[in-house]
């Protein structure tokens, strides 16, 4: 029996490359799973896997789940008491904590301790540039746990691709899976029980995202 993948549509996401992303990871390895990209909150109820897609600001994101009557009740009540898997990407997966300061102090979902801070530009990279803001290109991860099923075959000289402003700070050690350095530490995989975020875009990272993404398929939390 096929498992659904369901990719919510809220209006703030670069859904047709996570489509083609998670389609290519199924396609390549054989797995028996079919997508659907909906803003249906009935179908979103239905579905075994969630993914929960983010671009542009945290509260234009938070309030595209707003405007989703019920989206939000659903979304909490499959991942935190049916306990459906979920990925959450980017500022989908940011909209997993308690909340952000982007623009104005903003409500998340409150799944996750920790908030969103401006990435705080000190210092220079190893060739000399000053670091910029937003943070955006390509970084390896630093795996603090290295036997979560995630990171399977996933090793410190692979490369993800990030787009991002704001970082996660004041999380608890234990839901940080890995890091990687810009400036500072900033927390690139989360997760607790059957819920996992990433701040970079693994529909982006090339073989490096495809291979995150079939590890997220196989996972059984």
């Amino acid at each position: 029996m096929k498992q659904t993948i369901t990719i919510i549509d809220y209006g703030s996401g670069n859904l047709r490359s996570v489509e083609n992303a998670f389609s290519n990871a199924i396609t390549d390895n054989n797995l028996k799973c079919k997508i659907r990209v909906t803003s249906d909150i009935h179908i979103i109820a239905n579905a075994d896997l969630l993914v929960l897609p983010g671009v542009g600001s945290f509260p234009d994101c938070r309030k595209g789940l707003q405007n989703i009557e019920g989206l939000i009740d659903v979304l909490s009540d499959q991942v935190l008491f049916k306990k459906k898997k979920f990925l959450g990407i980017c500022v989908g997966m940011q909209l997993m904590f308690d909340f952000s300061l982007e623009k104005i102090r903003t409500s998340g979902l409150g799944w996750l301790s920790g908030n969103f801070n401006k990435i705080k530009t000190v210092g220079s990279d190893y060739l000399g540039r000053k670091f910029k803001v937003p943070h955006m290109g390509w970084n390896s991860l630093h795996l603090e746990h290295i036997n979560h099923p995630i990171l399977k075959e996933i090793n410190e000289k692979d490369q993800y691709y990030f787009v991002h402003s704001y970082y996660l700070e004041g999380n608890q050690t234990n839901q940080v899976i890995a890091s990687t350095n810009y400036c500072h530490k900033i927390p690139a995989i989360v997760g607790n029980e059957n819920y996992l975020g990433v701040q970079f875009h693994p529909e982006k990272s090339s073989l490096s995202g495809q291979k995150l993404i079939l590890n997220w398929l196989k996972w059984r939390p």
